[in-house]
């Protein structure tokens, strides 16, 4: 993938990558965005790390922790979203990631705000992300979503990624998901269900608002469905 810096039409730069219309970061100095450019270079053509998943159907996937880096993975895998993926994600229409939505997408303290990535282990393309982010009134839960693109869904690769995620809300002590799905995305609801108790708390028009009760840390249902998942088949629950 091919970065290149431009100037912004409002002041500052741009760093874009190749085959994406939307700029990946804005930059006060030209300097600012040439270092961002090397890193994300780097990002892309570095040794790839992360836990390599067998899905169902065989295929191979990395999953990690999202990185800062990975801001030009998020804006060309925007692009392999169709519009009702999109439209079930954000709930509405939206054509494209802003810079400053790739921050926040991308920037994180990997506590109160986590993200767990897949990349195709040939290409370095990213295929799908799952994240929490910690509600401030009420630390014990964190609202939850996945994301998959398109060509990737059907395969167990969101499960996968929710169970990682749940891991990590485990341990830096989260007990529940809190989630807004649309009353008509049942593939969601039936991945929530799999994690344990749901628990509906409100419907307004189109939109279903959800609670998942989370395994503790160290329980046995946890480790069960971690070790279930690394192979790409997790446990249904009883």
């Amino acid at each position: 993938m091919r970065f290149r810096v431009e100037p912004s039409p409002s002041g500052g730069y741009f760093v874009r990558a190749a085959g994406v219309d939307a700029p990946v970061s804005r930059h006060d100095t030209e300097e600012e965005a040439e270092a961002a450019a090397e890193s994300y270079r780097r990002g892309v053509e570095g040794r790839r790390e992360g836990e390599l998943v067998t899905l169902a159907d065989g295929r191979e996937v990395l999953v990690r922790a999202v990185r800062s880096e990975d801001k030009p993975l998020f804006a060309r895998g925007w692009e392999r979203f169709g519009e009702e993926s999109r439209y079930r994600r954000f709930m509405g229409a939206k054509r494209r990631l802003t810079t400053s939505e790739l921050a926040f997408f991308t920037e994180l303290d990997h506590v109160d705000h986590e993200a767990i990535g897949a990349l195709d282990p040939e290409s370095g393309a990213g295929l799908g992300v799952a994240r929490y982010m910690r509600d401030a009134d009420r630390p014990h839960a964190a609202e939850a979503a996945v994301s998959v693109i398109d060509a990737m869904q059907g395969r167990g690769l969101g499960r996968v990624l929710l169970t990682r995620l749940t891991y990590r809300a485990a341990q830096n002590g989260i007990r529940c998901f809190t989630a807004s799905l649309l009353t008509s995305n049942h593939s969601m609801l039936r991945l929530f269900e799999k994690l344990g108790k749901v628990t509906v708390t409100g419907q307004y028009g189109a939109q279903t608002e959800i609670v998942v009760e989370l395994p503790l840390s160290d329980s046995p249902t946890l480790e069960l469905m971690l070790r279930s998942a690394a192979t790409g088949h997790i446990a249904r629950r009883p």
